[in-house]
Parts: C-alpha cells; sequence; structure tokens
C-alpha cells in the first residue's frame, strides 16, 4: 500500500475508533487472535470468559485490579505479611517526592500493568527522567490498551515499594491460575478447586515460563510461541501458595495471583482477572477448552463486595459497563 495512503487511512481510524460499535471492538480482537468470534451470550472457553469480563466488569473488579486499593482485601482475607512493604503512594511526582525516597526502591503505577521500573541506587538515576516516567504513567489510560474496562475506573497512584532483590536481581514468578468450578445442582454449588502455577524466571532480562499442576508436575502445557524447556525445584511454599490462592479466589471462577519467594517468605505482588487481556493462546489450544470448564460461571462476588464495603450490584450478565472512555476514578 502506498505510504501516504496508508498514513491518512490510519489517521482517519484513530479519529474513528471512539465511535466504533463495542461489539465490533471485542469481536475483531478476539477473533484476530482465535480466529472465531466470541461467543458473549454463553461463554465456554477461558478466553471467552476473560473477553466477558473485559466487556461486563463487575465494578468490584476495579479495586481487585488496584494494586494501592487491594492491599485492603489482601490484608483483610489472608493477612499483613503477604504485603510487599510500600514505602508511600502518591497521586503526584515531584522532586520532593522523589528526595524522600531511599537509595534503592520499585516504582510503580496502580492502575495498569507492566509500568514497573526497579531503582536500585537513587543517585545514579534522573530525577527529571523518573518525575517524566511517573507522570506519563499517571496520564495513561491503560483500559483503553486492552480493552479491560475496569481499568478505567481506577484512580491513577503511584506506588513506591520496598525491592525485593537479590544480587540486583528481582525473584522469580510464581503465577498461581486458581479455577473454582460450578458443580451441578443449581446456583451457589462448587466443585472441587483446581490449580496450576506458571514460574517465570528472568522476566526482565530473558525470561523463561513453565507450567506445574499443584503437585509440581511439568504440565504439557506453554504459552504459544514461548518455550518451556527445563525443570526447576518445588518451591517450599507450594502448599502456603495453593491455601492463599484458594482463599482470595473465594466467589470467583477464575483469579491469578501471583506470589514472590524472597528470603524464604512469601509475598503477593497482585490479582489478575485478565491476564494477557485475553490474548494469551494456549499450547496445545485444547486448553483453551479445558480452563473454561473449571472456570465457575455466573460468578458470585457478593463477599469479596462485602470486603470492600461495596453494595452489592444486581445487573445482567450482559448489561453493558460503562465505556472504555469513561474514567470514573471509582476506586480509592
Amino acid at each position: 500500500m502506498n505510504r501516504v495512503l496508508y498514513v491518512a487511512l490510519r489517521s482517519v481510524y484513530r479519529k474513528l475508533r471512539p465511535y466504533r460499535p463495542e461489539s465490533w471492538y471485542y469481536q475483531t480482537r478476539y477473533r484476530a487472535v482465535y480466529h472465531r468470534y466470541c461467543n458473549f451470550r454463553n461463554p465456554k472457553r477461558f478466553s471467552e470468559k476473560l473477553f466477558h469480563r473485559m466487556r461486563y466488569p463487575e465494578p468490584v473488579f476495579s479495586y481487585l485490579a488496584d494494586k494501592a486499593a487491594v492491599r485492603d482485601y489482601i490484608a483483610n482475607v489472608v493477612g499483613e505479611r503477604y504485603l510487599v512493604p510500600v514505602i508511600s503512594v502518591h497521586d503526584r511526582i515531584d522532586e520532593t517526592v522523589i528526595d524522600s525516597l531511599p537509595s534503592a526502591f520499585v516504582m510503580k503505577s496502580n492502575h495498569s500493568c507492566s509500568q514497573v521500573k526497579i531503582v536500585t541506587n537513587k543517585e545514579q538515576e534522573d530525577t527529571a527522567a523518573l518525575i517524566r516516567l511517573a507522570t506519563e504513567w499517571l496520564n495513561s489510560d491503560y483500559s483503553i490498551r486492552g480493552g479491560e474496562k475496569h481499568y478505567s475506573a481506577i484512580k491513577p497512584k503511584i506506588l513506591f515499594e520496598q525491592p525485593l532483590l537479590s544480587a540486583g536481581r528481582p525473584p522469580d514468578d510464581y503465577k498461581v491460575y486458581h479455577f473454582n468450578p460450578s458443580a451441578p445442582g443449581g446456583p451457589g454449588r462448587k466443585a472441587p478447586s483446581y490449580a496450576l502455577i506458571q514460574h517465570i524466571q528472568g522476566r526482565f532480562e530473558s525470561p523463561s515460563q513453565v507450567f506445574y499442576t499443584s503437585s509440581w508436575e511439568k504440565m504439557d502445557l506453554k504459552r504459544r510461541g514461548e518455550s518451556n524447556a527445563g525443570v526447576s525445584p518445588r518451591p517450599d511454599n507450594l502448599e502456603e501458595m495453593l491455601d492463599l490462592s484458594e482463599k482470595l479466589s473465594k466467589g470467583l471462577g477464575f483469579l491469578r495471583v501471583d506470589f514472590y519467594v524472597y528470603q524464604g517468605r512469601l509475598y503477593i505482588g497482585e490479582l489478575t482477572l485478565t491476564p494477557v487481556a485475553g490474548r494469551g493462546t494456549f499450547d496445545p489450544e485444547s486448553w483453551d477448552r479445558i480452563f473454561g470448564e473449571k472456570f465457575g460461571w455466573p460468578e458470585d462476588v457478593s463477599d469479596i463486595e462485602a470486603v470492600f464495603g461495596l453494595t452489592p450490584v444486581k445487573r445482567s450478565l450482559h448489561t453493558a459497563a460503562p465505556k472504555l472512555t469513561d474514567r470514573q476514578n471509582a476506586s480509592p
């Protein structure tokens, strides 16, 4: 295509993008990855249920996805000892904030994914660059990037955490995929839960990842395009991880709980409702259907709403949530 024509068409597309039909937006994104249309009316596959969450999120999802607000939920359900120590939280960053920080810290936003910077020596950093980066994060709307509406209702903040580093490197990630299947017999009945662990090493360098069962047996499963070579030792905290993820996921058909192990202790990094914005394909593809069957549906989030002090919202599974362009700042 002629370069001038391509640039012109792209400009027109971007101007019209806010006015596109919502169904077209989500179906286009889903079809581009899975080569079929998403069944929003009666989702069966794991990917379909994630896309349904993105398009029709429960209000409490914004609190669970908010890296600042969710700390209260984690502390209430499993205890403060699993929280990464926070130095301070701000909705505006200037030189005074940076000057008040210790030499080493982790800077991250509360309303997005992958907006993280590890600082091992503040004196070697450009203060103005840190302020610009944090301000850029604060002004971003992550919900537009992947269509995850629940992020649009999070008031942007910057968290500064104590770094969990060994020889300047962060600890491995242990991401527990916890499923609470529905059981026959009517709403509210549940079958035994199911969990697997995604172990990621070197996430800021050359990451490798392997999936394990809850008994730490390597699975015939990987993210499409990723390697699953090697086997790692079973972590000493495995049973504790599984117990915590079960407690934190109560009421949800699925929740991913991200853990770190640092100096023998477990820390919870975040809770994830829609991994990879629903576009993380599995190999073999059959796992999408298997995980969908284990993903209890519909969900009952009333107990989680109670922890946050929210009034339960009664609405249809297909009642549209606010548009992606609406920033509600609902979470604290």
